[in-house]
Protein backbone atom coordinates (compact mmCIF):
# COMPACT_ATOMS: atom_id res chain seq x y z
CA UNK A 1 0.00 0.00 0.00
CA UNK A 2 2.82 2.36 0.79
CA UNK A 3 4.36 1.80 -2.43
CA UNK A 4 0.85 2.40 -4.43
CA UNK A 5 0.69 5.50 -2.85
CA UNK A 6 4.05 6.89 -3.64
CA UNK A 7 3.34 6.04 -7.34
CA UNK A 8 -0.18 8.39 -7.31
CA UNK A 9 1.81 10.68 -5.60
CA UNK A 10 4.29 11.05 -8.58
CA UNK A 11 1.77 10.72 -11.51
CA UNK A 12 -0.24 13.45 -9.20
CA UNK A 13 2.68 15.72 -9.34
CA UNK A 14 3.91 15.03 -13.48
CA UNK A 15 -0.03 15.79 -14.27
CA UNK A 16 0.50 19.19 -11.98
CA UNK A 17 3.72 20.50 -13.66
CA UNK A 18 3.72 18.56 -16.83
CA UNK A 19 7.14 17.27 -17.47
CA UNK A 20 8.77 14.52 -15.18
CA UNK A 21 12.11 16.66 -14.33
CA UNK A 22 9.62 19.18 -12.93
CA UNK A 23 7.53 16.78 -11.00
CA UNK A 24 10.88 15.30 -9.91
CA UNK A 25 12.41 18.85 -8.69
CA UNK A 26 9.31 19.59 -6.60
CA UNK A 27 8.76 16.28 -4.99
CA UNK A 28 12.61 15.86 -4.30
CA UNK A 29 13.50 12.92 -6.14
CA UNK A 30 15.36 11.99 -9.49
CA UNK A 31 13.35 12.41 -12.71
CA UNK A 32 14.30 8.32 -13.48
CA UNK A 33 12.33 7.07 -10.15
CA UNK A 34 9.16 9.65 -11.21
CA UNK A 35 9.31 7.97 -14.31
CA UNK A 36 9.01 4.64 -13.34
CA UNK A 37 6.66 5.50 -10.73
CA UNK A 38 4.49 6.85 -12.99
CA UNK A 39 4.16 3.96 -15.20
CA UNK A 40 4.21 1.99 -12.32
CA UNK A 41 0.68 4.15 -11.57
CA UNK A 42 -0.66 3.64 -15.01
CA UNK A 43 -0.22 -0.17 -15.11
CA UNK A 44 -2.14 0.31 -11.67
CA UNK A 45 -4.69 1.90 -12.63
CA UNK A 46 -5.60 0.27 -16.02
CA UNK A 47 -5.74 -3.00 -14.37
CA UNK A 48 -8.40 -2.22 -11.80
CA UNK A 49 -10.33 -0.94 -15.15
CA UNK A 50 -10.11 -3.74 -16.86
CA UNK A 51 -13.51 -5.53 -16.32
CA UNK A 52 -13.54 -8.99 -15.94
CA UNK A 53 -16.20 -11.26 -15.47
CA UNK A 54 -14.69 -12.73 -12.23
CA UNK A 55 -13.19 -11.80 -9.19
CA UNK A 56 -9.37 -13.26 -7.65
CA UNK A 57 -9.21 -14.19 -4.11
CA UNK A 58 -7.21 -12.24 -1.85
CA UNK A 59 -4.55 -14.60 -0.76
CA UNK A 60 -2.33 -14.27 2.23
CA UNK A 61 1.37 -13.74 1.43
CA UNK A 62 3.55 -16.60 2.05
CA UNK A 63 6.73 -15.17 3.93
CA UNK A 64 6.77 -12.84 6.78
CA UNK A 65 6.82 -8.51 6.50
CA UNK A 66 10.44 -7.32 4.45
CA UNK A 67 10.73 -5.33 7.38
CA UNK A 68 10.51 -8.08 9.73
CA UNK A 69 13.22 -9.74 7.44
CA UNK A 70 15.37 -6.83 7.39
CA UNK A 71 15.20 -7.02 11.57
CA UNK A 72 16.43 -9.87 11.49
CA UNK A 73 19.22 -10.13 9.20
CA UNK A 74 20.53 -7.40 11.17
CA UNK A 75 20.47 -8.75 14.48
CA UNK A 76 21.67 -11.70 13.06
CA UNK A 77 24.40 -9.45 11.90
CA UNK A 78 25.01 -7.91 15.26
CA UNK A 79 25.23 -11.46 16.86
CA UNK A 80 27.52 -12.65 14.26
CA UNK A 81 30.13 -9.84 14.76
CA UNK A 82 30.04 -10.35 18.51
CA UNK A 83 31.06 -14.02 18.05
CA UNK A 84 34.19 -13.32 15.66
CA UNK A 85 35.19 -10.23 17.94
CA UNK A 86 35.17 -12.91 21.21
CA UNK A 87 37.33 -15.28 18.87
CA UNK A 88 40.20 -12.59 18.59
CA UNK A 89 41.66 -14.61 21.34
CA UNK A 90 39.85 -17.52 23.11
CA UNK A 91 40.27 -17.77 26.57
CA UNK A 92 41.00 -21.27 28.00
CA UNK A 93 41.30 -21.48 31.98
CA UNK A 94 43.64 -23.52 32.98
CA UNK A 95 42.87 -25.06 36.30
CA UNK A 96 46.27 -25.34 38.07
CA UNK A 97 49.57 -23.99 38.04
CA UNK A 98 51.25 -26.99 37.52
CA UNK A 99 53.35 -27.73 34.49
CA UNK A 100 51.66 -29.65 30.95
CA UNK A 101 51.95 -30.29 27.81
CA UNK A 102 50.12 -29.64 24.33
CA UNK A 103 50.54 -32.57 21.43
CA UNK A 104 50.66 -30.85 18.54
CA UNK A 105 49.42 -33.80 15.73
CA UNK A 106 50.37 -32.57 12.32
CA UNK A 107 48.15 -33.47 9.66
CA UNK A 108 47.09 -36.97 10.37
CA UNK A 109 45.47 -37.83 6.98
CA UNK A 110 44.06 -41.05 8.86
CA UNK A 111 42.32 -42.59 5.94
CA UNK A 112 45.35 -42.66 3.57
CA UNK A 113 47.34 -45.69 2.75
CA UNK A 114 50.93 -43.88 3.49
CA UNK A 115 49.59 -42.95 7.13
CA UNK A 116 52.35 -43.27 9.33
CA UNK A 117 50.32 -45.51 12.05
CA UNK A 118 53.56 -46.75 14.07
CA UNK A 119 54.18 -42.84 15.37
CA UNK A 120 50.22 -41.30 15.30
CA UNK A 121 50.15 -44.64 17.60
CA UNK A 122 53.55 -43.78 19.57
CA UNK A 123 52.34 -40.16 20.12
CA UNK A 124 48.77 -41.01 20.74
CA UNK A 125 50.15 -42.95 23.49
CA UNK A 126 52.22 -40.05 24.93
CA UNK A 127 49.41 -38.46 25.35
CA UNK A 128 47.60 -40.86 27.49
CA UNK A 129 50.52 -41.64 29.33
CA UNK A 130 50.31 -38.37 31.18
CA UNK A 131 47.35 -36.41 33.03
CA UNK A 132 48.68 -33.39 31.67
CA UNK A 133 49.08 -33.54 28.58
CA UNK A 134 46.46 -33.05 25.85
CA UNK A 135 45.99 -33.68 22.11
CA UNK A 136 45.90 -30.56 19.66
CA UNK A 137 44.98 -30.75 15.81
CA UNK A 138 46.48 -28.33 13.04
CA UNK A 139 43.65 -29.83 10.61
CA UNK A 140 43.06 -32.48 7.43
CA UNK A 141 42.12 -35.51 9.34
CA UNK A 142 41.05 -36.97 6.65
CA UNK A 143 41.81 -36.93 2.49
CA UNK A 144 37.95 -36.24 2.09
CA UNK A 145 38.33 -35.98 -1.45
CA UNK A 146 35.40 -33.70 -3.60
CA UNK A 147 35.38 -32.77 -6.89
CA UNK A 148 37.56 -33.89 -9.74
CA UNK A 149 39.74 -35.18 -6.82
CA UNK A 150 37.56 -37.98 -5.96
CA UNK A 151 38.91 -40.41 -8.27
CA UNK A 152 41.70 -40.60 -5.91
CA UNK A 153 39.19 -42.66 -3.75
CA UNK A 154 39.90 -45.05 -6.18
CA UNK A 155 43.69 -45.48 -4.94
CA UNK A 156 42.93 -45.74 -1.40
CA UNK A 157 41.62 -48.98 0.22
CA UNK A 158 39.65 -46.86 3.01
CA UNK A 159 36.34 -46.08 2.13
CA UNK A 160 34.67 -42.63 3.09
CA UNK A 161 32.27 -43.97 5.63
CA UNK A 162 35.06 -45.79 7.45
CA UNK A 163 37.29 -42.56 7.26
CA UNK A 164 34.90 -41.16 9.17
CA UNK A 165 34.71 -43.79 11.67
CA UNK A 166 38.49 -43.51 11.91
CA UNK A 167 38.70 -39.54 12.65
CA UNK A 168 35.94 -39.86 15.02
CA UNK A 169 38.66 -42.97 16.81
CA UNK A 170 41.21 -40.66 16.81
CA UNK A 171 39.52 -37.41 18.52
CA UNK A 172 38.46 -40.28 21.12
CA UNK A 173 41.83 -40.54 21.89
CA UNK A 174 43.82 -37.83 21.75
CA UNK A 175 42.33 -36.13 24.54
CA UNK A 176 41.84 -33.21 22.69
CA UNK A 177 42.22 -29.55 23.55
CA UNK A 178 42.33 -27.58 20.35
CA UNK A 179 41.09 -28.86 16.68
CA UNK A 180 41.68 -26.90 13.81
CA UNK A 181 40.00 -27.96 10.70
CA UNK A 182 42.30 -27.58 7.24
CA UNK A 183 41.48 -27.64 3.90
CA UNK A 184 40.31 -31.12 3.19
CA UNK A 185 38.34 -30.65 6.31
CA UNK A 186 36.91 -27.53 4.90
CA UNK A 187 36.02 -29.18 1.95
CA UNK A 188 32.66 -30.71 3.76
CA UNK A 189 31.44 -27.05 3.96
CA UNK A 190 28.51 -26.65 6.29
CA UNK A 191 28.15 -30.16 7.21
CA UNK A 192 31.48 -30.57 8.37
CA UNK A 193 31.49 -33.83 10.68
CA UNK A 194 34.37 -32.76 12.94
CA UNK A 195 32.18 -30.08 14.83
CA UNK A 196 29.50 -32.91 15.75
CA UNK A 197 32.48 -34.93 16.97
CA UNK A 198 34.02 -32.35 18.43
CA UNK A 199 30.84 -31.65 20.67
CA UNK A 200 31.94 -29.09 23.92
CA UNK A 201 34.92 -30.93 24.96
CA UNK A 202 37.46 -28.91 22.60
CA UNK A 203 37.76 -25.45 20.84
CA UNK A 204 37.14 -26.69 16.80
CA UNK A 205 38.03 -23.64 14.54
CA UNK A 206 38.15 -23.34 11.08
CA UNK A 207 41.76 -22.84 9.94
CA UNK A 208 43.25 -20.96 12.33
CA UNK A 209 42.66 -20.44 16.79
CA UNK A 210 44.50 -17.84 18.89
CA UNK A 211 44.46 -19.06 21.99
CA UNK A 212 45.20 -17.36 25.38
CA UNK A 213 46.16 -20.11 28.21
CA UNK A 214 45.48 -18.48 31.50
CA UNK A 215 46.42 -19.66 34.80
CA UNK A 216 45.62 -19.66 38.41
CA UNK A 217 48.50 -17.22 39.73
CA UNK A 218 47.63 -14.92 36.67
CA UNK A 219 50.13 -15.80 33.77
CA UNK A 220 49.54 -16.66 30.52
CA UNK A 221 50.37 -17.84 27.29
CA UNK A 222 49.40 -16.96 23.93
CA UNK A 223 49.62 -19.43 21.03
CA UNK A 224 48.69 -18.78 17.37
CA UNK A 225 47.71 -21.95 16.07
CA UNK A 226 47.08 -22.29 12.18
CA UNK A 227 46.22 -24.88 9.42
CA UNK A 228 48.85 -22.82 7.56
CA UNK A 229 49.90 -19.10 7.35
CA UNK A 230 50.25 -16.70 4.75
CA UNK A 231 53.53 -16.25 3.15
CA UNK A 232 56.52 -19.32 1.73
CA UNK A 233 60.06 -19.17 1.06
CA UNK A 234 61.86 -22.37 -0.54
CA UNK A 235 64.86 -21.40 1.56
CA UNK A 236 62.84 -21.06 5.11
CA UNK A 237 60.11 -23.17 6.08
CA UNK A 238 59.53 -21.01 8.88
CA UNK A 239 58.92 -17.64 6.65
CA UNK A 240 55.31 -17.45 7.28
CA UNK A 241 55.16 -17.62 11.34
CA UNK A 242 57.90 -15.02 11.05
CA UNK A 243 56.21 -13.08 9.01
CA UNK A 244 53.18 -13.56 11.31
CA UNK A 245 55.80 -12.80 14.80
CA UNK A 246 56.67 -9.57 13.37
CA UNK A 247 53.62 -8.13 11.92
CA UNK A 248 50.04 -9.30 12.86
CA UNK A 249 49.67 -11.34 16.52
CA UNK A 250 51.31 -11.03 19.62
CA UNK A 251 51.72 -15.06 20.75
CA UNK A 252 54.60 -17.23 22.47
CA UNK A 253 53.77 -19.91 19.68
CA UNK A 254 53.28 -19.51 16.27
CA UNK A 255 52.57 -22.94 14.55
CA UNK A 256 50.93 -24.54 11.55
CA UNK A 257 50.68 -27.74 9.51
CA UNK A 258 49.86 -28.25 6.01
CA UNK A 259 52.58 -28.28 3.80
CA UNK A 260 53.85 -32.08 4.76
CA UNK A 261 57.62 -30.57 6.75
CA UNK A 262 58.75 -29.88 10.04
CA UNK A 263 61.05 -26.99 10.82
CA UNK A 264 61.32 -25.34 14.63
CA UNK A 265 63.08 -22.26 15.89
CA UNK A 266 63.05 -19.63 18.55
CA UNK A 267 63.44 -16.54 17.78
CA UNK A 268 63.63 -13.02 20.56
CA UNK A 269 61.49 -10.58 19.47
CA UNK A 270 63.35 -7.56 21.04
CA UNK A 271 60.29 -4.46 21.18
CA UNK A 272 58.24 -7.08 22.64
CA UNK A 273 60.88 -8.24 25.25
CA UNK A 274 59.50 -11.95 24.66
CA UNK A 275 61.06 -15.26 23.46
CA UNK A 276 58.99 -16.71 20.87
CA UNK A 277 58.88 -20.29 18.89
CA UNK A 278 58.23 -20.30 15.74
CA UNK A 279 56.83 -24.30 14.43
CA UNK A 280 55.79 -26.46 11.34
CA UNK A 281 54.62 -29.83 12.27
CA UNK A 282 55.40 -32.20 9.41
CA UNK A 283 52.05 -34.65 9.84
CA UNK A 284 51.45 -38.45 9.39
CA UNK A 285 51.54 -39.06 5.63
CA UNK A 286 54.70 -40.97 4.94
CA UNK A 287 54.92 -41.65 1.23
CA UNK A 288 53.24 -38.59 -0.34
CA UNK A 289 53.23 -39.14 -4.10
CA UNK A 290 52.21 -35.47 -4.79
CA UNK A 291 55.58 -34.42 -3.03
CA UNK A 292 57.43 -37.32 -4.81
CA UNK A 293 56.46 -36.07 -8.15
CA UNK A 294 57.45 -32.24 -6.91
CA UNK A 295 60.83 -33.19 -6.23
CA UNK A 296 60.13 -32.20 -2.00
CA UNK A 297 62.67 -33.99 -0.34
CA UNK A 298 60.35 -37.05 2.50
CA UNK A 299 61.37 -35.64 6.02
CA UNK A 300 61.41 -38.59 8.57
CA UNK A 301 61.16 -36.83 11.87
CA UNK A 302 58.54 -33.70 13.50
CA UNK A 303 55.16 -35.22 12.80
CA UNK A 304 53.99 -33.56 15.99
CA UNK A 305 55.67 -30.94 18.23
CA UNK A 306 55.42 -30.74 21.66
CA UNK A 307 54.84 -28.05 23.59
CA UNK A 308 55.63 -28.06 27.34
CA UNK A 309 54.69 -25.10 29.57
CA UNK A 310 55.44 -24.11 33.37
CA UNK A 311 53.66 -21.47 34.26
CA UNK A 312 54.92 -21.34 37.53
CA UNK A 313 58.35 -19.82 36.53
CA UNK A 314 59.10 -16.56 35.14
CA UNK A 315 62.75 -17.94 32.97
CA UNK A 316 61.28 -17.53 29.59
CA UNK A 317 63.65 -20.76 28.74
CA UNK A 318 61.66 -22.85 31.86
CA UNK A 319 58.79 -21.84 31.23
CA UNK A 320 57.89 -22.64 27.70
CA UNK A 321 59.52 -25.20 25.55
CA UNK A 322 59.13 -26.82 22.36
CA UNK A 323 59.98 -30.25 20.95
CA UNK A 324 60.02 -32.35 17.41
CA UNK A 325 60.52 -35.24 19.56
CA UNK A 326 57.38 -35.33 21.77
CA UNK A 327 59.10 -38.35 23.66
CA UNK A 328 61.93 -35.92 24.97
CA UNK A 329 59.14 -33.17 25.68
CA UNK A 330 57.54 -35.74 28.03
CA UNK A 331 61.23 -36.04 29.81
CA UNK A 332 61.45 -32.31 29.55
CA UNK A 333 57.72 -32.49 31.08
CA UNK A 334 59.16 -35.37 34.06
CA UNK A 335 61.78 -33.19 35.05
CA UNK A 336 60.16 -29.76 35.29
CA UNK A 337 57.12 -31.95 37.50
CA UNK A 338 60.47 -33.23 39.88
CA UNK A 339 61.92 -29.04 40.24
CA UNK A 340 61.10 -28.15 43.70
CA UNK A 341 58.25 -25.51 43.68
Amino acid sequence: MKQTKKNEEAYEAFLTFGTYEKAGEALGIPRSTIYDRCKAYEFETKMKSDSKPFSLPTEEEDDVDVEEIVDMLHKRFQRKKKHKESKKWIQIGVESNEPFGLLWLGDPHIDDNHCDWDTLKEHLSIINSHDRIFGCSLGDFQNNWIGRLSRLYGEQETSKKTALKLVEWLINNMKPMILIAGNHDMWSGAGDPLKWMAGHRAVMEDWEARIQLNFPNKTSIRIHAAHDMPGHSQWNPLHAQTKMAKFKSNADLYISGHRHNWALAQLEEVEQKKIMWLARARGFKYHDTYAFVKGFEQQNFGQSIMQVIDPRTDDPFLRHQCFPCPRVGLQWLRLLEARPK
